[in-house]
């Protein structure tokens, strides 16, 4: 944005401090008006100023020189908004109708008619005020419009009236089909998401935006119908972009504006077209759908400023800051203002926002550095603790984590249950790839594999906690959300070395690590042997049993998907769900002193049913309560030609000791032979 250091004197008399002209730019700079170049034209300096996208009532003169006479304390000289009286007389030989079909995109729209005009140049003054801006002066009708935008901030449009059909105004939507030649020669194809003003039979301009070369002011042109409207932001800003077309109108309507402005600009351009142009009102004051604004009033307590800031303000400084930015504000005891926004500041809507004016032009360098008092005691998540002991003891195990989007599509968790389960779509995705929220973590880190095998990593294991997301299952669309740990392997569980060979990872690594994992959070576990996950090899895979729930699987990934991915190795994979593990206290761990006395070890070999799993043996050893029996362990399986195909055999090794004495044979035997009776009793084994 380009201002006129000149066209700033008429409004605030910033020569009479005696500053260098960089010291103004320094002073915009200090109260977020950026000075980026400070250029000389003629006999004036042009600033280039960065106005933030949320103060569009800087993008003119008048705003930035209300920032300047709050900075130095200084009076602000308006320009005259009275309005021009008209001709009644003559105002039957020019009537005008204004129909506003979408007030939701224009919710004011203002006018007035000017006849006897004589559309000639500019005087120099006005031409010289435009070119300072880097604005091509046109005709003098053009000129004061274009002027009275970069003085006050409010874009106006000039009709020829004698060419708007049926002498009528009509604000609606665009239909399909429709075209508009544009002031710069091109002809648009409109839609139905475009505003259009038009008159009794055609489009004759794209609201906000640019108007139509049908109606444009001419020489010729003795009559003007002059706009001055407010327009819905977002309808502007899809509308420039749809037409590739960025105007000084657009750029402002699409950032919000002044309501309360229109007629005030409409006032101030009659009164420069009648002084340059001559001419006579024949309209009072046309303004349909005016805004009916209750101005905003907020609270500002001087013990919230200097929370903020760190130090207290002066209430006298307060409130000249305030005056001099045209808030009211109002004292309503020694600490707290009432203070009424102006229509022009409508990024100022909570009472921080008024701390941040405050803080702009009391000045930075006045608010000294400390660091703030704390006002709370942080503490970590109730699983936090649960969850650094995963990740520590899988980090110990050689995995790195991974951290997924949680965003997927349909298709792509498909490729895995064959059919895709109820998602939950994303109101506003990313991109085309991201619809829906994942209902399980394993495809991200397949995808995670996939990349790093394509990099050269021949070893991958990764894991991620996080959460799936599934609809709920009452009419009130609830989400649901849980909590999951899912792991996934791939390559050699340990490389070759001088005198050993490596070893692949296999499902029984992982099982191994999902058991430390429960020892180290000192909850029982149990595995059983399923064939229901549908991305999992069916002779490979296990379900994780806690407290008799399921709460996730293990297993071999399917070789369908192994040829999916074109993976060359088996890929094995884990997700567990934690919300009732988490849900248990976590048991603090019991430190005892290292045993004194030897133990003595039994091995024990037997044949059973292929059917019955190790680990419904170790509950029923365990459950046997032998407070001597420190270990039960599973050392060696056979199966072979030699044994039933029904049978196998097993070798367990049992370890007895006790804390204050070294155990008799006997008692060893007594022990053993118990264990032994049960295991005959409840699983039928025979003793080899």
């Amino acid at each position: 944005m380009k201002i006129s250091y000149q066209w700033l004197q008429e409004f605030v008399d910033i020569d009479i401090l005696g500053l260098e002209i960089e010291d103004v730019g320094h002073a915009l700079t200090m109260v977020g008006l950026t000075v980026d170049v400070v250029e000389e034209f003629k006999d004036d300096y042009i600033f280039d100023v960065d106005v933030t996208t949320n103060r569009v009532d800087c993008l003119n003169h008048l705003g930035v020189a209300r920032e300047l006479a709050a900075q130095f304390r200084l009076k602000l000289k308006k320009p005259d908004f009275s309005p021009l009286p008209y001709d009644e007389t003559r105002a039957k030989d020019f009537p005008v109708d204004v129909l506003i079909e979408d007030s939701d995109l224009c919710p004011r729209y203002a006018a007035r008619v000017i006849t006897d005009v004589t559309v000639g140049e500019s005087p120099r003054w006005l031409m010289q005020r435009l070119e300072s801006v880097g604005q091509r002066p046109i005709n003098a009708i053009v000129d004061v419009t274009n002027f009275v935008l970069f003085e006050i901030g409010q874009p106006l449009h000039a009709f020829d009236y004698h060419l708007l059909a049926d002498s009528r105004i009509v604000v609606r939507r665009a239909r399909q089909g429709e075209r508009l030649e544009t002031l710069d020669g091109t002809v648009r194809d409109l839609d139905d998401s475009m505003l259009l003003i038009c008159d009794g039979d055609k489009p004759v301009a794209v609201g906000g935006v640019m108007g139509g070369a049908d109606c444009e002011i001419s020489e010729a042109s003795k009559t003007v119908f002059l706009e001055s409207a407010y327009f819905e932001p977002s309808s502007i800003r899809r509308t420039a972009r749809k037409l590739g077309l960025s105007t000084e109108a657009s750029y402002r309507f699409e950032r919000g504006g002044d309501p309360g402005l229109q007629v005030l600009a409409l006032n101030r351009a009659c009164a420069l077209i009648a002084e340059i142009s001559g001419g006579t009102c024949v309209s009072p004051v046309i303004d349909e759908n005016p805004v009916g604004r209750k101005p905003q009033v907020l609270t500002l307590r001087g013990k919230r400023i200097a929370q903020v800031l760190g130090t207290p303000v002066p209430t006298g400084d307060v409130q000249t800051i305030f005056s001099c930015l045209e808030f009211q504000p109002e004292e309503v005891t020694e600490d707290v203002f009432k203070v009424e926004v102006p229509s022009f500041r409508r990024d100022v809507e909570l009472e921080n926002d008024l701390v941040e004016e405050v803080a702009r032009h009391y000045g930075y360098d006045r608010i000294p550095s400390h660091y703030p008092a704390p006002t709370g005691v942080g503490r970590y998540a109730e699983t936090e603790k649960s969850d650094r002991l995963l990740i520590s003891t899988l980090v110990g195990e050689g995995f790195f984590e991974a951290i997924n989007y949680a965003f997927t599509t349909p298709a792509k968790e498909a490729v895995f249950t064959k059919t895709a389960p109820p998602m939950v779509p994303v109101a506003n995705p990313l991109t085309e790839v991201d619809t829906h929220l994942r209902t399980t973590m394993i495809p991200g880190l397949i995808e995670s594999v996939k990349q790093n095998l394509n990099h050269g990593v021949d070893d991958v294991r990764l894991f991620e906690t996080g959460k799936v997301f599934r609809p709920g299952d009452s009419p009130s669309n609830e989400v649901l959300e849980e909590r999951r740990l899912a792991m996934v392997a791939t390559g050699e569980f340990y490389g070759s070395y001088w005198n050993q060979l490596s070893e692949p990872f296999t499902f029984y690594h992982l099982k191994g690590i999902v058991e430390e994992l429960f020892e180290r959070l000192r909850q029982p576990v149990e595995f059983r042997q399923t064939g229901d996950v549908p991305f999992l090899h069916p002779g490979i895979a296990a379900e994780v049993l806690f407290d008799g729930n399921r709460i996730g699987f293990l297993g071999s990934l399917h070789p369908r998907l192994i040829e999916t991915f074109k993976f060359p190795k088996a890929v094995l994979l884990s997700e567990l769900s934690l919300e009732e593990v988490y849900a248990q206290r976590l048991v603090e761990p019991e430190y005892k002193t290292l045993p004194r006395f030897p133990s003595v070890e039994r091995d024990l070999s037997f044949v059973l049913d292929r059917a019955i799993s190790f680990s419904t043996i170790g509950l029923a050893v365990q459950a046997l309560q032998i407070a001597e029996l420190k270990d039960f362990r599973l050392i060696d399986l056979y199966q072979g030609s030699r044994l039933p195909q029904d049978k196998i055999s097993l070798t367990v090794r049992l370890t007895f000791a006790a804390s204050s004495r070294t155990l008799t044979q006997e008692e060893v035997n007594e022990r053993f032979e118990g264990v032994v009776a049960a295991l005959k009793q409840k699983f039928s084994i025979e003793q080899r």
